[in-house]
Protein backbone atom coordinates (compact mmCIF):
# COMPACT_ATOMS: atom_id res chain seq x y z
CA UNK A 1 0.00 0.00 0.00
CA UNK A 2 1.52 3.25 -0.71
CA UNK A 3 2.82 5.83 2.00
CA UNK A 4 -0.53 8.47 0.37
CA UNK A 5 -3.63 5.85 1.17
CA UNK A 6 -2.33 4.97 4.12
CA UNK A 7 -4.70 5.62 7.64
CA UNK A 8 -3.05 8.23 9.96
CA UNK A 9 -2.53 6.28 13.24
CA UNK A 10 -5.03 7.31 16.16
CA UNK A 11 -2.85 8.48 19.07
CA UNK A 12 -4.11 9.06 22.39
CA UNK A 13 -1.82 11.08 25.29
CA UNK A 14 -2.60 10.63 28.61
CA UNK A 15 -0.99 13.85 30.22
CA UNK A 16 0.00 17.30 31.42
CA UNK A 17 -0.46 20.31 30.35
CA UNK A 18 1.57 23.65 31.21
CA UNK A 19 1.58 27.16 30.45
CA UNK A 20 5.67 28.14 30.43
CA UNK A 21 6.18 31.58 32.08
CA UNK A 22 10.11 32.20 30.94
CA UNK A 23 12.34 35.20 31.93
CA UNK A 24 15.70 34.91 30.24
CA UNK A 25 18.40 36.66 32.76
CA UNK A 26 22.16 37.22 33.10
CA UNK A 27 22.02 35.02 35.99
CA UNK A 28 19.11 33.90 38.42
CA UNK A 29 18.95 36.04 41.44
CA UNK A 30 20.62 34.77 44.91
CA UNK A 31 18.08 34.33 47.88
CA UNK A 32 16.36 37.43 48.59
CA UNK A 33 17.91 39.70 45.98
CA UNK A 34 15.93 40.83 42.75
CA UNK A 35 17.69 41.27 38.98
CA UNK A 36 16.58 42.91 36.19
CA UNK A 37 15.31 40.50 33.15
CA UNK A 38 16.33 40.63 29.67
CA UNK A 39 13.14 39.17 28.14
CA UNK A 40 10.00 37.29 29.05
CA UNK A 41 7.86 35.03 27.16
CA UNK A 42 4.04 33.07 27.45
CA UNK A 43 4.58 29.40 25.79
CA UNK A 44 2.17 26.24 25.74
CA UNK A 45 4.12 23.16 27.31
CA UNK A 46 3.85 20.62 29.69
CA UNK A 47 5.09 16.76 28.52
CA UNK A 48 2.04 16.03 27.93
CA UNK A 49 0.96 18.86 25.20
CA UNK A 50 4.12 18.67 23.22
CA UNK A 51 3.85 14.60 22.50
CA UNK A 52 0.44 15.74 21.28
CA UNK A 53 1.04 18.69 19.33
CA UNK A 54 4.17 17.43 17.54
CA UNK A 55 2.14 13.98 16.85
CA UNK A 56 -0.64 16.17 15.43
CA UNK A 57 2.00 17.93 13.30
CA UNK A 58 3.74 14.65 12.09
CA UNK A 59 0.36 13.58 10.88
CA UNK A 60 -1.25 11.87 13.34
CA UNK A 61 -5.14 12.17 14.58
CA UNK A 62 -4.34 12.77 17.99
CA UNK A 63 -6.85 12.86 21.44
CA UNK A 64 -5.80 14.30 24.11
CA UNK A 65 -6.76 13.56 27.51
CA UNK A 66 -6.48 15.75 30.19
CA UNK A 67 -7.44 18.43 32.61
CA UNK A 68 -7.36 22.29 32.93
CA UNK A 69 -8.07 24.63 35.29
CA UNK A 70 -11.31 26.76 34.70
CA UNK A 71 -8.83 29.94 34.66
CA UNK A 72 -7.35 32.09 31.19
CA UNK A 73 -4.39 29.54 31.16
CA UNK A 74 -7.13 26.86 30.81
CA UNK A 75 -8.77 29.10 28.06
CA UNK A 76 -5.59 29.98 25.94
CA UNK A 77 -3.97 26.00 26.20
CA UNK A 78 -8.02 24.25 24.57
CA UNK A 79 -8.18 27.19 22.19
CA UNK A 80 -3.75 25.95 20.92
CA UNK A 81 -5.23 22.52 21.19
CA UNK A 82 -7.83 22.97 18.40
CA UNK A 83 -5.56 25.02 16.32
CA UNK A 84 -3.13 22.47 16.73
CA UNK A 85 -5.95 19.95 15.57
CA UNK A 86 -5.86 17.52 18.34
CA UNK A 87 -9.15 16.51 19.29
CA UNK A 88 -10.00 17.97 23.14
CA UNK A 89 -13.32 15.61 23.61
CA UNK A 90 -11.46 14.42 26.78
CA UNK A 91 -10.07 17.72 28.36
CA UNK A 92 -11.99 18.32 31.38
CA UNK A 93 -12.21 21.05 32.77
CA UNK A 94 -12.14 22.18 37.14
CA UNK A 95 -12.37 24.45 39.04
CA UNK A 96 -8.68 26.03 40.22
CA UNK A 97 -5.71 26.94 38.36
CA UNK A 98 -4.04 25.42 35.49
CA UNK A 99 -1.04 23.67 35.69
CA UNK A 100 2.18 26.37 35.08
CA UNK A 101 6.18 26.39 34.78
CA UNK A 102 7.49 29.25 35.71
CA UNK A 103 10.98 29.34 33.91
CA UNK A 104 14.64 30.80 34.64
CA UNK A 105 17.06 30.99 31.52
CA UNK A 106 20.28 32.57 32.42
CA UNK A 107 23.04 33.58 29.51
CA UNK A 108 24.66 30.52 29.16
CA UNK A 109 21.52 28.61 28.75
CA UNK A 110 21.07 26.76 32.15
CA UNK A 111 17.86 26.89 33.31
CA UNK A 112 15.84 26.36 36.65
CA UNK A 113 12.40 25.10 36.73
CA UNK A 114 9.26 24.87 38.69
CA UNK A 115 6.40 22.55 37.60
CA UNK A 116 3.04 23.55 39.00
CA UNK A 117 0.90 21.14 38.42
CA UNK A 118 -3.00 22.39 39.53
CA UNK A 119 -5.58 21.00 37.35
CA UNK A 120 -3.11 18.37 36.29
CA UNK A 121 -3.09 16.38 39.46
CA UNK A 122 -7.20 16.89 39.17
CA UNK A 123 -7.42 13.88 36.97
CA UNK A 124 -9.03 10.76 37.98
CA UNK A 125 -8.38 7.09 37.27
CA UNK A 126 -12.53 6.89 36.85
CA UNK A 127 -12.26 9.95 34.65
CA UNK A 128 -9.11 8.15 32.69
CA UNK A 129 -10.90 4.75 32.43
CA UNK A 130 -14.23 6.17 31.35
CA UNK A 131 -12.70 7.92 28.28
CA UNK A 132 -10.71 5.45 27.59
CA UNK A 133 -13.60 2.99 26.96
CA UNK A 134 -15.35 5.52 24.40
CA UNK A 135 -12.63 5.52 22.24
CA UNK A 136 -13.15 2.87 19.72
CA UNK A 137 -9.72 2.98 17.62
CA UNK A 138 -6.07 3.50 19.24
CA UNK A 139 -2.98 2.37 18.23
CA UNK A 140 -0.69 4.03 20.37
CA UNK A 141 -1.18 5.24 23.74
CA UNK A 142 1.45 8.08 25.42
CA UNK A 143 2.22 8.95 28.80
CA UNK A 144 4.87 10.65 30.97
CA UNK A 145 4.89 11.58 34.90
CA UNK A 146 3.27 14.95 35.09
CA UNK A 147 0.23 13.81 36.24
CA UNK A 148 -0.72 11.31 38.96
CA UNK A 149 1.03 7.72 38.32
CA UNK A 150 -1.82 5.86 39.58
CA UNK A 151 -3.93 7.57 36.94
CA UNK A 152 -1.20 6.53 34.35
CA UNK A 153 -1.20 3.14 35.20
CA UNK A 154 -4.78 2.83 35.31
CA UNK A 155 -4.49 4.08 31.58
CA UNK A 156 -1.91 1.97 30.58
CA UNK A 157 -3.53 -1.30 31.74
CA UNK A 158 -6.82 -0.47 30.15
CA UNK A 159 -4.48 -0.02 26.82
CA UNK A 160 -2.51 -3.36 27.80
CA UNK A 161 -6.04 -5.14 28.16
CA UNK A 162 -6.81 -3.73 24.83
CA UNK A 163 -3.79 -4.89 23.09
CA UNK A 164 -2.87 -1.39 22.46
CA UNK A 165 0.89 -0.72 22.18
CA UNK A 166 1.99 1.65 25.38
CA UNK A 167 5.06 4.23 25.07
CA UNK A 168 6.23 6.15 28.67
CA UNK A 169 8.75 9.11 28.65
CA UNK A 170 9.73 8.58 32.00
CA UNK A 171 9.84 12.23 33.17
CA UNK A 172 9.97 13.96 35.41
CA UNK A 173 11.64 11.20 36.84
CA UNK A 174 10.11 9.36 39.75
CA UNK A 175 10.21 5.64 40.99
CA UNK A 176 7.64 4.14 38.69
CA UNK A 177 4.89 2.23 39.75
CA UNK A 178 5.16 -1.71 39.08
CA UNK A 179 2.05 -1.93 37.21
CA UNK A 180 2.89 1.14 34.92
CA UNK A 181 6.44 -0.01 34.25
CA UNK A 182 4.57 -3.83 33.65
CA UNK A 183 2.62 -2.35 31.23
CA UNK A 184 4.62 0.01 28.93
CA UNK A 185 5.88 -1.67 25.54
CA UNK A 186 8.59 1.30 25.31
CA UNK A 187 10.23 3.34 27.82
CA UNK A 188 12.14 6.10 26.47
CA UNK A 189 14.09 8.06 29.51
CA UNK A 190 17.75 9.83 28.81
CA UNK A 191 20.65 9.31 30.78
CA UNK A 192 19.18 10.89 33.79
CA UNK A 193 16.05 8.63 33.68
CA UNK A 194 17.70 5.84 32.62
CA UNK A 195 20.37 5.99 35.74
CA UNK A 196 16.98 6.20 37.66
CA UNK A 197 15.65 3.33 36.37
CA UNK A 198 18.46 0.94 36.36
CA UNK A 199 19.04 -0.98 39.59
CA UNK A 200 22.62 -0.24 39.79
CA UNK A 201 22.21 3.86 39.26
CA UNK A 202 24.46 3.57 36.16
CA UNK A 203 24.14 5.88 33.23
CA UNK A 204 24.00 4.10 30.08
CA UNK A 205 27.43 3.69 28.24
CA UNK A 206 26.00 3.24 24.43
CA UNK A 207 22.19 3.52 22.64
CA UNK A 208 21.69 -0.40 22.52
CA UNK A 209 20.87 -0.81 26.48
CA UNK A 210 17.76 -2.73 27.46
CA UNK A 211 16.04 -2.22 31.42
CA UNK A 212 15.54 -5.70 33.08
Amino acid sequence: MSAINQKPPEIVVVGSTMTDMIAYVNRAPNSGETVIGDSFSVGFGGKGANQAVMSSRFGAKVKMINTLGDDVFGETTLKNFKEQGIDTTYVNRVPGPSGVAPIWVEADGSNRIICVPGANFAMTVPQVQSALSEISEIDVLVGQLEIRQEVSAAAFAAARARGITTILNPAPFAPLLPELLKNSDWVIPNETEFAGLDKSGRAPDSDDVIID
